[in-house]
């Protein structure tokens, strides 16, 4: 990342130094001169701080805007640097300004950057920032703009964007499509980083999401979320969303397996159950995957009390996978009750979380007396959604 970060700086450098503007009158104070900012930039970058190396990049490209102006090639150089640095920093909304700039300077910065690189930045940027109705579309330009510049990128931001267009489409009615961009995001780690797990991880949550719309790939989906859970292992951080997510989709994926091809008698769904089951984590898996307390062995589930709300099911809405799974985990007080109770993963979409944090928020659990504080701490609670 910081390598492809230095080979622009030093290409732009180059070209402010050939055609850099000339002043009539005198040159402008450091407070607005263009390549105050773009130095303080490159220090970030030698420095490895990248979110300070972003933000000297917007400013760079604002100062260039008002002092160079649009036809000056630096400044959509500039532009470009911008919208690829906030990207970098999973930031790409705050650079959708500058990418639409740099879209549009292209022909005057084409020293500096490819239009289709510029095209990528802006399709990314638009996907991130788009509203639910806006998504398929916006997921569908990604595959158009990624086609460009796969194979020439020089860090992960095509891998990544094609990762959340191929979930988003998976679960909209486009699977087919969907499993070719998880495929293609493959290429792209491969290429990039063959060894970069917490990606490779991503891949196969991708892929198993593009088998749910064809129950004869369920079981096949189930092995490749256990290989994304193996793969991405413990929990980084705590609350770590990623984890979260993998495990809340391990849950939708167990679901479907054990609600189709049957009777769909009183499940308030239209799904079926079926005979087949999910194989659970070997212990070896489980290894990799959690980090246990050995102290909370004999507590690890505890009795609901019939007080509280329940969580009510969710409508199907936009998606063709009609289960949802949440991952919470909640803090409990000596008296059972929930505190802190905190969604880390809600798939497929966040608003699932919601509707579990009101229910959840007002129960409370039957504890032994000898259980142990440590094990009233980070409790997992996990919800399967029913939506009809």
């Amino acid at each position: 990342m910081v390598s492809r970060f230095r080979a622009f700086a030093v290409s732009l450098t180059c070209l402010a130094l050939s055609v850099g503007p000339a002043f009539s009158d005198s040159t402008p104070a450091a407070a607005n001169d263009p390549m105050v900012a773009y130095r303080a930039y490159d220090q970030a970058v030698a420095e490895g701080k990248l979110p300070d190396a972003a933000v000297h990049a917007k400013e760079a490209w604002k100062r260039a805007e008002a002092t160079w102006g649009p036809t000056n090639p630096n400044t959509a150089g500039l532009a470009f640097n911008a919208a690829w640095s906030l990207a970098l920093i999973g930031k790409a909304p705050e650079g959708m300004e500058a990418a639409k700039r740099a879209v549009e300077l292209a022909e005057v910065g084409a020293k500096a950057y490819k239009a289709s690189e510029a095209q990528f930045l802006l399709a990314n940027a638009e996907f991130e920032t788009a509203t639910t109705n806006q998504l398929p579309k916006k997921a569908q330009a990604i595959d158009l703009a990624a086609k460009a510049v796969e194979g020439s990128w020089g860090d992960m931001l095509v891998a990544d964007a094609l990762l959340r267009a191929s979930i988003h489409l998976s679960v909209t009615g486009k699977a087919s499509l969907g499993a070719k961009l998880a495929e293609r995001s493959a290429a792209e780690v491969q290429r990039l980083n063959p060894v970069d797990v917490d990606r490779m991880a991503l891949v196969n949550l991708a892929r198993a999401v593009s088998k749910l719309s064809d129950q004869n790939k369920f079981l096949v989906a189930h092995e490749d979320i256990l290989k994304a859970r193996v793969t991405y292992g413990p929990m980084r951080r705590p609350d770590d969303p990623t984890w979260g997510a993998l495990s809340a989709w391990q849950m939708v994926v167990s679901g479907l397996i054990q609600a189709t091809n049957s009777s769909n008698y009183g499940t308030a769904s239209r799904i079926k159950w079926s005979r087949s089951e999910p194989r659970d984590m070997t212990q070896e898996e489980l290894a990799k995957v959690m980090t246990p307390k050995t102290e909370c062995a004999g507590f690890t589930k505890f009795k609901r009390k019939r007080v509280g709300r329940d969580i009510e099911p969710m409508r199907v809405g936009y998606f063709t996978v009609n289960l949802g799974g949440v991952h919470v985990l909640t803090d409990l007080a000596p008296d059972g009750r929930v505190t802190n109770p905190r969604v880390i993963g809600s798939v497929p979409d966040s608003s699932y979380a919601e509707a579990s944090l009101k229910g959840i928020s007002t129960w409370q659990f039957d504890l032994p007396a000898n259980v142990p504080a440590t094990c009233l701490k980070d409790y997992n609670i996990t919800v399967v959604f029913t939506m009809y």
